[in-house]
């Protein structure tokens, strides 16, 4: 997700999909970059668990982002309900290791002011991939194309505020704070 900070910590997922020799080939190029390389099938295989798994991870941003603005305002302290979610079934990638509300985690884009990481107009891209897919299928996303209305919601706002800018996707719980006069 964070490609910087993953890389850095060695943790990127590569999803690939090809001839099985050309994969054997540029595996080990790739284990200098990431932990985690996959061979997901024949070419184009590598694309379609990259948008499936991207689909996953904006919605479980949004339910996060929601989940813990509800909290929030029904005044949960963040860190405490962040803790507890993540030792409940509501626990995943979005609230445990990159959780989007300002001041449960630091090295996250939420403690930067939602800077670096994965921009929500990629993440828009990505949702738009497997909504669009999933059309062509005949395979209802409901909840994907709620979600993707709402990553094209926050990235307009983005570039009102200021062309240009595309904040980490996390901003999805900031985009649901009361707007300011």
């Amino acid at each position: 997700i964070n490609a910087e900070y993953m890389g850095e910590a060695g943790t990127l997922t590569f999803m690939c999909g090809g001839p099985d020799d050309t994969f054997a080939r540029a595996k080990p190029l790739l284990e200098m970059m990431g932990k985690n390389i996959v061979h997901c099938g024949p070419a184009g295989s590598g694309q379609v668990v990259k948008v499936c798994n991207n689909l996953i991870l904006g919605i479980s941003m949004g339910a996060v982002s929601e989940g813990m603005n509800l909290g929030v305002k029904l005044g949960m302290d963040p860190a405490k309900l962040a803790s507890i979610i993540n030792t409940s079934s509501g626990r995943c990638w979005s609230s445990d290791t990159y959780n989007p509300c300002p001041g449960v985690f630091p090295n996250v884009p939420s403690a930067r002011e939602y800077k670096g990481g994965f921009g929500t107009t990629l993440m828009r891209k990505d949702m738009r991939l497997a909504v669009d897919a999933a059309g062509k299928m005949g395979v209802p996303l409901p909840l994907g194309s709620q979600a993707l209305q709402m990553y094209e919601m926050i990235a307009a706002k983005e570039q009102m505020d200021v062309p240009g800018q595309d904040r980490d996707f996390s901003y999805y719980y900031q985009f649901l704070q009361p707007k300011k006069p």
